[in-house]
């Protein structure tokens, strides 16, 4: 090969390539890492690793994603929780005016009946006072009530020749007629006269005895429950600090002996705290359900007996009828019931304690759910409970016990006697409230909203409620509270609607034009309702349309059911107001302890969810029926969800429960809701109470209602945040950078039966374990 040809292949050969080649040449580089799987493949990795680093910078969380799980549930059939399977049905009901008829007396007296045999007529139709005319001819009136004095005045015909008995007063008239009056005491018979009698008139008024003679009356009874707490107390013997409720249970089971509440005694105390209650009560003696139940009957007690309606709901004569009507509105939801009354431990431990007296419910008291112990003492005479009660069947004990919690845990019978329907159905099931006040004048005026609302919250199942007025005269409250207006009290009787009562909405229709909706009347057949559209109105067969629309589902108008319809227009001029219970069943119910002080609250929720999740919030102060004199503070419920690298304010509790929007709002009010779905997207969210007055501590509870298990797909973490945080400043967002911390809480999971109560940092349910879900 000649030199240029050596040249040649000297160019063209790689080992002599220049330097600056060299440099440029693409060299494998190797990089040792121990998770090779997680270099990006594809854009999809290159995304998902982007999406990663930003949640790393917004301390978004790893959310395993939602399973379908059951909700805790007890088999009611399987367990026979309430021994309802053992009751004899030969006897349906028990109302209280046939009681004695079960006995075999021929006349059904209340009471022991008269000390003298004759001649026996009912005075009035409902019983209370009879005539005896004994065979000699003489006259006698026995009184069967053990509250009423009967003052029966006489004017007898100028011919009649008679005999008075030393308690009668009697007058000689103008015309030679006689004038006679004898006040005959309660369960006494009384002689009137002998003699021929030649014509008479007669007038009866039947006179509640006042406190001192009813005390007077039933000092018997009173001592002899005194009595009995007295030498219970004493048999346990142990320090009266040591003397909780556990303790005297556990006594009374070891020892067979009938269970005695020692903090919430039955005396009068426990009706009237006479140095704190605002409405004074008057003097009900105490008594188990022995004492108005037959003998015969005693067996045949439980709680429900099977069925639960709204109409077994009586009210009682200490102005409970809002209580009333909020339990009668339970009523048509029956499991929400049976939950109330479940034993905290077990079905067996319920059997067991019910056969001493002692009943177990779970109230929301000031947003915390707690098992309230009781005896079955209740404020009754002979004729059964003073208070409320199952009228229908005087042996279902479940309305006055249920009563008799409230009145416990809000320490008296007395403070309780006046209130909103609305309020115990928080108390009740723990979901939050909407009330229609503030768009009622609207509604008057046309508007439609409130009717279309109401319509929606139908068509879910929740619990609606509208309210009749008090009718009291315009006075201080404790002057009038058993003083309506007789003008608005006939009114309102001539519809056939009673006063200071919640009627219960069942159903709400538009058709031909026309707006409708159907209440349950649980006091009566509905058939007392004379109103546009009662059951017997002729336009249910002039506007068959309406008709075809309304009864859909079967049933005819004139049915005995307990309803009625009524035009909506007809409803919002003779309803003060209403409201819902945002009430869901199956759902989930969590709870935390915080407190405010200097206006920054010590605990909100950091929430974080993997897929979209529903949830009610509830924010709760201590209830002023309680506190006094506090009143309430102006409060307020924030929700910020993550937009950008941001916390941004997405809404704040409002008036509609349903639909919260961004106005700030404060509302002196026990409690404030919302219902919120949380979504993926932007989490985290927090969970932020407010309080308008900065100068003051106050405890709270915020409530979490999600419609799953928290831990399956969404996670709840207790966080402080610092008190120069822009939220305080009523700044619609915020950086959680520096200013969010971990703090430990007090929570609360309720269960079907005792309500676990935890500490942590972090919402945890154990019931997940079920599953293999929970995290350690």
């Amino acid at each position: 090969m000649d030199q240029k040809g050596a040249t040649m292949c000297a160019i063209m050969s790689p080992p002599f390539l220049s330097s600056v080649r060299e440099q440029d040449e693409l060299q494998p580089v190797r990089i040792p890492t121990p998770f090779p799987d997680l270099l990006p493949r594809n854009q999809k990795d290159i995304k998902q690793m982007c999406s990663l680093n930003e949640s790393l910078e917004t301390a978004k969380k790893y959310v395993a994603p939602r399973r379908d799980l059951p909700p805790p549930y007890i088999n009611d059939k399987e367990c026979d929780e309430f021994e309802d399977q053992t009751i004899d049905l030969s006897i349906l009901n028990l109302p209280e005016k046939d009681r004695r008829v079960v006995e075999g007396a021929t006349i059904p007296y209340t009471f022991s009946g008269p000390s003298i045999e004759g001649e026996t007529t009912p005075v009035f139709e409902t019983g209370m006072l009879y005539r005896v005319v004994a065979a000699d001819g003489s006259w006698y009136y026995y009184n069967d009530t053990d509250k009423y004095e009967m003052h029966i005045n006489f004017t007898f015909g100028a011919k009649s020749d008679l005999d008075f008995s030393e308690q009668a007063n009697i007058y000689v008239m103008n015309n030679n007629e006689f004038s006679a009056s004898l006040v005959v005491p309660p369960g006494e018979t009384s002689k009137l006269l002998s003699g021929k009698v030649r014509g008479f008139k007669c007038s009866v008024k039947a006179v509640r005895i006042n406190d001192e003679k009813r005390e007077n009356f039933y000092s018997e009874a009173s001592s002899r429950i005194s009595e009995e707490v007295n030498g219970l107390i004493k048999r346990i013997n142990v320090p009266e600090e040591m003397l909780d409720e556990e303790r005297v249970l556990l006594y009374c089971e070891e020892n067979g002996h009938p269970y005695v509440d020692c903090s919430f005694p039955p005396s009068d105390y426990s009706l009237y705290r006479a140095d704190v209650d605002k409405y004074p009560v008057h003097f009900i003696p105490w008594h188990r359900p022995s004492r108005w139940i037959p003998q015969d009957q005693l067996k045949e007690v439980r709680l429900f007996r099977r069925e639960i309606y709204p109409s077994q709901v009586s009210d009682g004569s200490i102005g409970d009828t809002y209580f009333a009507s909020a339990a009668a509105t339970l009523a048509e939801v029956p499991p929400a019931v049976w939950d109330l009354f479940r034993h905290p431990l077990s079905a067996c431990h319920g059997k067991r304690e019910r056969a001493l007296g002692a009943y177990w419910v779970t109230l929301n008291l000031n947003g915390w759910w707690l098992p309230v112990l009781l005896d079955d003492y209740l404020p009754a005479t002979a004729a059964g409970p003073e208070v409320m009660r199952c009228g229908a069947d005087i042996r279902r004990l479940w309305v006055s016990l249920l009563e008799k919690a409230y009145a416990k845990v809000h320490r008296s019978y007395a403070n309780i006697a006046c209130g909103d329907p609305l309020e115990p159905l928080t108390e009740l099931t723990g979901f939050p409230v909407t009330r229609f006040d503030s768009f009622w004048a609207d509604a008057q005026a046309g508007d439609d909203f409130v009717f279309q609302e109401m319509r929606r919250y139908a068509e879910k199942g929740q619990l609606l409620v509208l309210c009749t007025p008090s009718g009291l005269e315009e006075a201080p409250m404790e002057e009038t509270l058993r003083r309506p207006d007789t003008g608005v009290e006939a009114r309102y009787a001539r519809l056939g609607l009673r006063l200071h009562h919640g009627y219960t909405v069942l159903q709400l229709e538009e058709a031909g034009g026309r707006r409708l909706l159907r209440l349950r009347n649980p006091w009566g057949t509905g058939e007392e309702w004379t109103g546009g559209w009662a059951k017997s109105d002729s336009s249910w067969t002039t506007e068959p349309e309406i008709r075809a629309q309304c009864y859909r589902d079967g049933g005819e108008p004139s049915d005995p059911d307990g309803t009625f319809w009524m035009e909506w227009t007809d409803a919002v001029n003779t309803f003060a107001t209403g409201g819902c219970c945002h009430y869901h069943r199956p759902w989930f119910d969590y709870r935390i302890r915080g407190a405010f002080e200097g206006g920054i609250p010590s605990v909100v929720l950091e929430i974080t969810v993997a897929d979209p999740t529903t949830a009610y919030l509830v924010l709760t102060q201590e209830d002023e029926r309680d506190s006094m004199p506090v009143e309430y503070s102006a409060i307020l419920l924030q929700v910020f969800c993550l937009t950008g690298r941001k916390q941004k304010l997405n809404v704040i509790t409002g008036p509609l429960v349903e639909k919260p929007d961004r106005q700030l709002r404060f509302s002196f009010s026990r409690e404030v809701g919302l219902c919120y779905t949380f979504v993926p997207e932007h989490s985290p969210y927090y969970v932020v109470p407010r309080i308008h007055d900065t100068s003051i501590a106050r405890p709270y509870v915020i409530g979490f209602l999600p419609d799953t298990y928290v831990g399956n797909g969404i996670r709840v973490e207790f966080k402080r945040m610092d008190r120069h945080c822009n939220v305080f400043s009523n700044l619609s967002s915020f950086n959680p950078s520096n200013m969010i911390e971990d703090v430990a809480a007090e929570y609360q999971i309720r269960n079907p039966r005792q309500p676990l109560e935890c500490v942590g940092t972090q919402l945890k349910d154990e019931r997940l374990r079920e599953f293999g879900l929970f995290e350690e």
